[in-house]
C-alpha cells in the first residue's frame, strides 16, 4: 500500500523547487496534495500535470505573507476534503545582505514569509488536527539556522527561530496526537539558488559544491524521502526532530 494513502497534505511554495518535488512525491505515495503558491499560472500548470498522471491535486493561489489568504486556503482544504493530515511549511524567500546595511524593511519582508508564514499555516491547520487527534507538521528549515555564512543573518535568524518553534510545539501538542518536525537541507540546486548562480556567477556554485562531503549541491527531489517519512505513519514516534539532509555539509569545516 502507498505510504500516504488517503492522507490530505498541504504544501506551501509548491509551484517549484523543493515544494513541487515534495508534492509530486506525496501524490505518488497516494496522498491528495493541496498545492499553495503565489504564482497562479505556474501552480495551475503543475497541478494539472499531477492530475493528468492520475493523482489528486488541488491548487490554491496563496501568499503565506497574508493571513487572510492562508486562512482561506486552509478553510478551502477542509471544505473539500473534511480533514487535513499533513502541513509542509516550505515557502521562503532569500534576502542576503550585511547586517549593517540591511533595513527594517528587509527584515520585515523576510520574516513575514519565512517565519510568520510558518506561524500562519500552523495557526489555521492546528484546530482541525487537534480535533481529529492526529497530524504531522513539517517545517523546511536550513543548516543556516545552526551555522554561520557571511551576509545571511536575516535568513539564519528566521530558520533558527523556526527550529525553536518546532521544538516548543512538539512538546506542547505531542500528547494530543500532533507531531512537529523539521528538515534541514544543505545547499540545494533549486530555482532560488539557480537565480543566485545566474546573478553571482559559477564561483558561487563551485563554492557551494565544495561545502558538502558529497562534493555537490543537492537535487530538489533529494528531500523527498525525509518528507515522505515524516508525513507517514512510519514516523509515528518522531516529534521535535530536525532531520538533516545536507550531503555531509555539517560534518565539514566551513570553507
Amino acid at each position: 500500500m502507498p505510504r500516504l494513502q488517503n492522507k490530505i497534505c498541504v504544501i506551501t511554495g509548491a509551484s517549484e523547487g523543493l515544494g513541487l518535488e515534495i508534492a509530486r512525491a506525496f501524490a505518488a505515495e497516494g496522498a491528495a496534495v493541496v498545492m499553495l503558491a503565489r504564482s497562479a499560472d505556474k501552480l495551475q500548470a503543475r497541478a494539472a500535470e499531477l492530475r493528468a498522471a492520475g493523482h489528486r491535486a488541488l491548487p490554491i493561489t496563496c501568499d503565506v505573507g497574508r493571513t487572510d489568504q492562508v486562512q482561506a486556503a486552509i478553510a478551502a482544504t477542509l471544505a473539500e476534503f473534511g480533514r487535513l493530515d499533513v502541513l509542509v511549511n516550505n515557502a521562503a524567500v532569500a534576502i542576503p545582505g550585511d547586517i549593517t546595511d540591511q533595513t527594517d524593511a528587509d527584515w520585515h519582508a523576510l520574516l513575514n514569509i519565512n517565519l510568520l508564514g510558518v506561524f500562519r499555516g500552523i495557526k489555521f491547520v492546528l484546530p482541525a488536527m487537534l480535533a481529529q487527534k492526529s497530524g504531522s507538521i513539517i517545517n523546511l528549515a536550513s543548516l543556516q539556522g545552526d551555522r554561520s555564512w557571511d551576509h545571511w543573518t536575516t535568513y539564519a535568524a528566521a530558520k533558527g527561530a523556526m527550529k525553536a518553534m518546532t521544538r516548543q510545539l512538539a512538546g506542547q501538542y505531542g500528547a494530543q496526537g500532533v507531531r512537529f518536525n523539521c528538515i534541514s537541507p544543505g545547499a540545494m540546486d533549486t530555482p532560488m539558488n539557480q537565480a543566485r548562480r545566474a546573478k553571482e556567477g559559477e564561483a558561487l556554485y563551485e563554492a557551494n559544491c565544495r561545502l558538502h562531503a558529497l562534493g555537490r549541491m543537492g537535487r530538489a527531489d533529494e528531500v523527498n524521502g525525509a518528507a515522505v517519512f515524516l508525513a507517514s505513519d512510519e514516523s509515528s514516534f518522531v516529534t521535535g526532530a530536525d532531520l538533516v539532509v545536507d550531503g555531509g555539509l555539517s560534518v565539514l569545516t566551513r570553507a
